[in-house]
């Protein structure tokens, strides 16, 4: 009923088109306008609409200050100078000041439940779906749904993928504008591939006949005659992980199997396809190809690409991965895809979100800054980019470029985490991605093959014990089956198996059907 209601009331809006959107990173519309918008919309009389004016921005008050929490690859020596600049455009725009908060990952997941537990200064923080249930079960956080006249301009930004963050009615957050699904891919090195006479076209791997992965295993043997010394799989993601073959509804704690068009749920780690995967994996460790420190290394595939031993890494492929990779390795890479599309589920949208912290002191003006940083490409750029002029300059291709005489070693902030960011799509693309880089991902989100239950949140609330449980057995167990680092193989998955319906996954899969089938039926009925 919520999204009916607002979608009536966007139709009687007239929203402003946001400028920056794909064209190489113009600003958006100033939220001001944006915010403004709604004061068009009259009722029956003419007359302007109290909710329409209560989106207004407050120009006549003393400056709010939000507490905006975000996260970085490092703090750049030039953060004293992007919080200058956020300030003078968040007065100009919103009448509001910004405490700046960037977090890297390891800062953030050390700080992040304290600061909501104590109710520190916080208005809009990232959150991982890991935590919904808790944070809300909580009171941490704040139920947008309650502010959506607010956030018009996210709306515009990302069409239906706006409502993914709905836990049981629960509007948690927004996620970040970057590819949603996650086809699963090879990263190898350019210039080796070639030396050994490969191409990508010489690859067709069908992840449903494992046979079609002796391909790598062949061209893992090249690498190892000719490189011995050479580790020709380095550490990352794996086959197993999640999102390229099915909708984990949350976590993978029972799951939607056939690449997400099953809506019966099922235990995914006794499946054939689970058991294939870890198959390969443990034949690329017993063969060698693979670093025998695999399962205990802390460094990513890139970092070990980019130390120069490391032929080949997985991850998650998007349009501008090679261009990407080269940026954070230093290396011209090929993508050989593992599989050929990905699936768009709430799950693989909301793995991370931006959320509003109940701790917000105004929360209709933290609603309006949530609506300005998804929107405003200055805004974007900043984050990004750092400062212009002295990060970055705008080249002939409207992108941004470092200045001259600056490169990756010397410029003092240079974040490149758009991924992690509300809306890159607003701000400048990098030089060397092509021109309609923004268009490309919003076409490639268009094309992932949607799960059966995307729009379908789980609720882990009356399960959070037992999601616990797996959880652990899961740590203990998962990594070493999907690097192949076991002696026995069908022992161990049964040994995996066997813990998990221990702790609980029966109940957890109960749960999970239950809702699913209650909402696929609502669904059917047409009710909203």
């Amino acid at each position: 009923m919520k999204k009916r209601l607002f979608c009536a009331l966007l139709a009687g809006l007239t929203v402003f088109s946001l400028a920056g959107c794909g064209n190489g990173g113009e600003s958006s519309t100033p939220a001001a306008d944006n915010g403004s918008a709604g004061s068009e919309a009259a009722d029956a009389d003419g007359a302007e609409s109290e909710e329409a004016a209560d989106t207004a921005i407050d120009f006549d008050s003393d400056p709010y200050e939000v507490h905006f929490m975000y996260l970085v690859a490092a703090e750049g020596a030039n953060q004293d100078k992007i919080d200058q600049l956020v300030n003078e455009l968040t007065l100009e725009n919103l009448n509001m000041t910004v405490d700046m908060l960037p977090m890297t990952f390891g800062a953030y997941n050390t700080t992040i439940s304290t600061s909501l537990a104590s109710g520190e200064p916080l208005d809009i923080v990232p959150v991982f779906s890991s935590s919904f249930d808790t944070y809300i079960e909580s009171g941490y956080l704040v139920n947008l749904y309650d502010y959506e006249q607010h956030l018009t301009g996210v709306l515009e930004q990302m069409g239906d993928a706006y409502y993914a963050g709905d836990i049981g009615g629960f509007l948690v957050g927004f996620t970040e504008m970057k590819e949603w699904g996650f086809p699963l891919g090879m990263v190898v090195r350019k210039d080796i591939f070639d030396e050994l006479g490969y191409s990508v076209d010489d690859f067709s791997i069908d992840p449903d006949d494992i046979s079609t992965f002796q391909q790598i295993d062949d061209l893992y043997a090249s690498l190892k005659e000719a490189y011995p010394n050479m580790v020709g799989l380095g550490a990352g993601i794996m086959a197993t992980s999640p999102y390229s073959w099915y909708d984990g509804l949350g976590n993978n704690y029972g799951v939607l199997a056939n690449y997400a068009r099953d809506t019966t749920v099922t235990n995914w780690f006794e499946s054939q396809q689970f058991y294939d995967f870890c198959s390969v994996a443990k034949r690329w460790f017993d063969a060698g190809y693979t670093s025998a420190d695999i399962v205990t290394s802390q460094d990513s595939g890139e970092i070990l690409f980019k130390a120069g031993n490391t032929f080949s890494f997985m991850c998650y492929y998007k349009p501008n991965t090679a261009v990407e990779k080269l940026a954070q390795t230093g290396y011209e890479v090929e993508v050989i895809p593992i599989s050929h599309f990905g699936i768009k589920s709430n799950a693989s949208i909301n793995s991370l979100v931006y959320s509003m912290a109940n701790a917000a002191e105004d929360k209709t003006k933290a609603a309006q800054f949530m609506n300005f940083i998804y929107t405003n490409g200055d805004m974007s750029d900043l984050l990004n980019w750092g400062v212009e002029g002295e990060d970055w300059v705008e080249d002939e291709n409207g992108q941004a470029t470092y200045p001259e005489g600056v490169d990756a070693q010397s410029v003092a902030t240079h974040n490149d985490y758009g991924w992690a960011q509300p809306n890159q799509f607003v701000g400048h693309a990098w030089a060397g991605n092509p021109i309609d880089i923004w268009d490309q991902y919003r076409e490639y989100n268009d094309s992932m093959e949607k799960s059966v239950a995307y729009g379908f949140s789980f609720s882990g609330a009356n399960v959070t014990t037992q999601i616990a449980q797996c959880s652990s057995v899961e740590s203990e167990y998962l990594k070493t089956l999907a690097f192949g680092a076991v002696e026995d193989l069908d022992a161990s998955i049964a040994d995996f198996n066997d813990k998990l319906n221990a702790a609980g996954l029966q109940d957890i899969m109960t749960e999970k059907q239950t809702q699913l089938d209650a909402w696929l039926a609502e669904k059917g009925s047409g009710a909203e």
